[in-house]
């Protein structure tokens, strides 16, 4: 079996304008087999959108060139594993988190690595429990990462200490906003437990151990587990990526609870469960009017928000009837590539990926403006 299938079509340029009607008309055109059909755990492109990684339970990071529409490097990583590999604004320089193995001492460092030369430029040691997340910051060259130490630390790329701590006290999940000043953690309940409410914490980045100067609570579905927060590029909204048939959307200056996103099918208990967290099932269009959720149906389901309403930082308001307390998909893509367990959309180019077993490229067939 090729490990590559494709037909032959290259990806559009963001010129062409992000709408329902062209979302509504992406299908995969593109399939990557790399990791030896292991779950495929985080996906993320660079900011040029030329390159994506991915990374996986098989211990390996896989590089793509979206460009050439082909892979350019299997980067194996079996002595420490391989696990949430994401772009620095160095060009071709990654950050992943370390996986525990029963055969070796647990290393929870986290590594940056030049893909280019494949060669080591730092590690950064601090957590004393497995890594669950790491976001670069948009702007700045540091980076926030969470975990199951309960602790949420902030790292300037040049120091192989933290530059700032916070001790969460639980599992939690974390995003920066678009000018990277501010970020978000989310904490979510305990799955074994029976609580409703989750919370959301806003934090200064220059002042982050003074505590947040916001914090909310979010009503959510008990046993729920939280895979990510997503700020949107306009600044608007922040996205709670869960693994029930709800996500969340707030409003990115109040907190406020938007509306609920509902996927209207069932799960099977344990759908997404993965070795290691995974970096979620859902995002936004570069844009910010559109959300992508993938479901276990082998579908990706669209929702315009468009007529969300939100505040623009005066009004500080949103009522509670100025949006539908749940928000259905407009509509449901199709895929014979498996479940999209992890999906990206290219900040640059008219394309997402999406993930299971194998990496899946998806392009626009209509691209009228």
């Amino acid at each position: 079996m090729s490990h590559a299938q494709t037909n032959g079509q290259k990806p559009s340029s963001s010129t062409t304008h992000v709408t329902d009607r062209v979302l509504s008309s992406f299908k995969p055109t593109k399939t990557f087999n790399y990791h030896q059909q292991a779950s495929i755990t985080s996906l993320d492109f660079d900011d040029s959108g030329q390159y994506l990684i991915s990374a996986g339970i098989d211990k390996s990071i896989q590089l793509y060139d979206i460009h050439k529409g082909s892979h350019q490097k299997d980067i194996q990583s079996q002595k420490y594993g391989a696990h949430l590999a994401r772009f620095t604004h160095h060009e071709l320089n990654c950050l992943y988190a370390s996986t525990p193995s029963s055969n070796n001492e647990v290393d929870n460092a986290i590594r940056c690595l030049s893909l280019a030369d494949n060669q080591y430029i730092r590690y950064y040691k601090g957590h004393k429990g497995q890594v669950t997340s790491i976001e670069v910051n948009p702007v700045q060259n540091m980076f926030l990462s969470a975990s199951m130490d309960y602790s949420v630390k902030l790292w300037d790329l040049k120091s192989s200490s933290p530059i700032g701590n916070i001790d969460i006290g639980q599992q939690s999940v974390v995003s920066f906003d678009p000018q990277g000043i501010v970020f978000a953690v989310g904490k979510f309940p305990d799955p074994s437990g029976s609580s409703s409410f989750g919370s959301v914490s806003f934090y200064d980045v220059k002042n982050m151990e003074k505590g947040p100067f916001a914090s909310v609570e979010v009503p959510v579905l008990a046993k729920q587990t939280w895979n990510k927060l997503e700020f949107s590029n306009n600044g608007k909204c922040l996205l709670i990526s869960t693994d029930s048939p709800e996500h969340y959307l707030l409003d990115a200056f109040l907190g406020q609870l938007l509306t609920i996103l509902s996927t209207s099918q069932s799960l099977d208990e344990g759908w997404m469960s993965y070795k290691y967290p995974y970096t979620g099932t859902s995002t936004f269009s570069p844009c910010g009017k559109f959300l992508l959720i993938g479901s276990p149906q082998s579908t990706v389901l669209l929702f315009d928000l468009n007529s969300i309403k939100t505040t623009d930082g005066e009004s500080h308001t949103v009522h509670a009837d100025d949006n539908p307390v749940r928000l259905q998909p407009f509509k449901v893509l199709n895929t014979s590539q498996g479940i999209a367990k992890n999906i990206a959309f290219n900040p640059k180019l008219l394309t997402f990926a999406t993930a299971d077993n194998t990496v899946s490229l998806w392009q626009p067939q209509d691209t009228v403006r």
